[in-house]
């Protein structure tokens, strides 16, 4: 952690904040600038794989650290020692009651709920969860067990974040679709904190070769 406008540069100076033979990765501030919550594999099992598949550690969970002082640090949200553990991406609310965190809480999803572009997911796991916690009382949130589904896929999401509003405009999804309306952009979060109805913004697109 280092100044903004200082840096490391003259009086600047780097705090670090966590230190130890384990990943955090994932970090972001509360609104308030007093906590930084990140995803972290300190809590790993002894004797657990070093990778999962070969890919990454796994065994990640989600915890917060004290911004003025690094040896309070409070795990708020974790996976089972038994899976691979990808409580990931964790970012908080604008008001700072809810962490939103991709994980493989409910653990594989096999329902086909859309069409496949391919047969299974390069890393099959990662639906949105949203956890609510107290910034007033901070040990409340110690291994919080109650969260709410936003997502249910048999593919990884990835980063969530959170807007400050909602469309008003009922046929945002629709209007996405018109070729005539190239530039609409619709003022909507990706999905809906309360887990109403959803729909994308981007996506890839595959290419395609046709036969003349």
């Amino acid at each position: 952690m280092e100044d903004a406008e200082s840096g490391d540069y003259g009086n600047g100076e780097i705090t670090r904040l966590t230190k130890g033979p384990w990943t955090d990765t994932h970090c972001q501030w509360s609104p308030r600038g007093d906590w930084i919550v990140f995803s972290s594999t300190r809590h790993k099992p002894k004797g657990a794989p070093e990778t999962d598949n070969g890919l990454d550690p796994g065994f990640f969970a989600v915890f917060i650290v004290k911004a003025n002082n690094p040896s309070v640090v409070i795990r708020v949200l974790g996976s089972g020692d038994d899976l691979g553990g990808h409580v990931n991406h964790p970012f908080f609310s604008p008001d700072g009651k809810s962490i939103v965190v991709t994980a493989d809480l409910a653990a594989v999803s096999v329902d086909p709920i859309s069409l496949p572009l391919f047969v299974h997911s390069v890393r099959p796991y990662g639906d949105i969860f949203t956890v609510d916690i107290d910034p007033d009382d901070i040990n409340k949130n110690k291994n919080v067990k109650n969260f709410k589904r936003l997502t249910h896929s048999r593919y990884e999401n990835s980063t969530a974040s959170w807007t400050m509003f909602s469309t008003n405009d009922p046929k945002a999804s629709w209007n996405l679709l018109l070729k005539e309306d190239y530039n609409y952009a619709p003022t909507c979060p990706y999905a809906y904190p309360d887990g109403g109805e959803s729909w994308h913004m981007t996506e890839r697109v595959p290419a395609m070769a046709v036969l003349m």
